[in-house]
């Protein structure tokens, strides 16, 4: 009974954090429209913490200053910059006659939303950075570790140690994009590009779908790097001089590919065998012998140690902070870039994911630790940021557009025009959340698959013999 309420205690938790910090992320966006507005003197009527009836309220300069008892994001009411429009959505209350503003300082409110969420990006790009440790800048690269060899892509030719290069033209640098491209693509196979000692080739490789819109080539894992994590004092590993952070190159001379490999060495010795194992420590390479040993309980080969290295999501995969943001940008773009193309456009669709998506994801970034979840809030903000400024009606982009085209042409766009074209792009688009928002259901599932090769190979191998991995 203790270990269930204790459990449901941890998920709540982990749910109210993720619901609060993407709360902070929409607070922040809607602060940055508000603060603007009213140095250039625009009208705001309601700055909200949180939606829903107020359970605290105050009035200054004109502003209602409320907090909702919904404590997850907030809005701002600007009816000068959304006449008879969003004014409604955010929820004004009267309809009243408001001083014209100059459609720059408009383009400059509806431009400082995002803004405000790429100012906060940054600040969270440098605490990554500058939080020691190891979680960030450790990238999965596109190398096969491991390869079932009765998988479809095995008869295709694939086999471990191949690094894929490049998916129907499209290069990839790491292991996250390979999937990215796997997931985009509407036919049954894929063209991969390998390269295996130096030697690239041609393959043509079956792809399937796992439901949710997630596709994948089955049967293949990612040769994750083989970072020593935590080190268990009395153990082979803390016998054998291994830190955390060593990396392994080669056991018993023979190269280590990933961790999935290393696992494998290890179970197959036999207890009192000794063996030379080469690490990378610092720049430096140093040879130690390591004798492994048998755990009655969990019923194979140990030597206590832990996968460490970082996690490989793609909001971690670069430490330093101008990388991490062009990364996050340039994911989005690809999927914006992918919705465009008639040849991708279906299963980039099936593959967007709703609330629910990304609270599955909050949770993951949460569990993995505090660096995580900066890099998660981090690459969130930049994908907020970028949508919004889309030239759609309904969003920031919308509005810059109504008010460029009233500073060239000295003409405004028709209240009424604007008001219906905001009215039908909000309701689409609250259709459309509500349809992904349903296929997230089963989106779930494809997410966990999606991730697999990354969150499995660190998660569900230590989990297996936790609390001690002994490979």
């Amino acid at each position: 009974m203790a270990d269930f309420l204790l459990s449901a205690w941890t998920m709540c938790y982990t749910v109210f954090l993720a619901l609060f910090l993407f709360g902070v992320t929409v607070f922040i966006h809607e602060f940055g429209h508000f603060i603007v507005a009213r140095k250039l003197g625009l009208v705001a009527q309601t700055f909200s913490i949180g939606f829903g009836k107020a359970i605290w309220q105050w009035k200054r300069d004109g502003v209602v200053y409320k907090i909702g008892w919904i404590p997850f994001g907030g809005y701002v009411s600007l009816p000068q910059l959304d006449p008879e429009g969003m004014d409604r959505i955010q929820g004004t209350e009267e309809d009243e006659s408001f001083p014209e503003v100059s459609p720059w300082k408009k383009i400059a409110v509806a431009f400082a939303g995002p803004v405000g969420n790429i100012l906060l990006a940054v600040v969270l790009a440098l605490a990554v950075w500058l939080i020691p440790g190891d979680d960030a800048g450790v990238q999965v690269r596109s190398i096969i570790g491991s390869i079932e060899t009765n998988s479809a892509a095995y008869a295709s030719g694939l086999r471990a140690g191949d690094e894929i290069v490049s998916v129907n033209g499209n290069t990839v640098n790491n292991w996250y994009e390979f999937s990215v491209e796997a997931l985009l693509q509407s036919n049954d196979s894929v063209t991969l590009a390998v390269r295996t000692a130096g030697a690239e080739r041609e393959l043509n490789v079956p792809v399937i779908d796992v439901g949710g819109g997630a596709r994948i080539v089955e049967g293949i894992a990612p040769a994750l790097p083989c970072v020593f994590g935590a080190v268990t004092s009395g153990s082979p590993a803390a016998r054998a001089g291994l830190e955390a952070s060593d990396k392994a190159i080669a056991f018993d001379h023979l190269p280590i590919l990933g961790w999935g490999q290393f696992t494998e060495l290890v179970q197959a010795m036999t207890p009192g065998e000794s063996v030379a194992l080469t690490v990378e420590r610092a720049g430096e390479e140093l040879e130690l012998t390591i004798v492994p040993e048998y755990n009655e309980e969990y019923e194979r080969m140990m030597i206590g140690v832990q996968l460490g290295g970082g996690s490989g999501m793609p909001w971690m995969l670069y430490k330093n902070p101008i990388k991490q943001l062009k990364y996050d940008a340039l994911a989005i773009v690809r999927v914006l870039q992918a919705l465009t193309n008639p040849a991708e456009a279906s299963q980039a669709a099936k593959g967007l994911g709703g609330p629910l998506a990304i609270l599955d994801m909050f949770t993951i970034a949460i569990g993995m630790g505090l660096v995580n979840t900066l890099g998660f809030v981090r690459f969130i903000n930049i994908n907020l940021a970028i949508l919004n400024l889309l030239p759609i009606p309904v969003l920031d982009g919308g509005h810059i557009v109504f008010s460029l085209w009233h500073g060239i042409t000295h003409r405004k766009v028709n209240a009424k025009v604007q008001a219906i074209l905001i009215q039908i792009c909000a309701f689409l688009l609250i259709g459309a959340m509500l349809l992904i928002t349903f296929n997230d259901v089963d989106r779930k599932i494809g997410i966990k698959k999606f991730f697999g090769g990354l969150t499995s190979g660190q998660t569900e191998e230590v989990q297996e013999a936790a609390p001690v991995e002994g490979e």
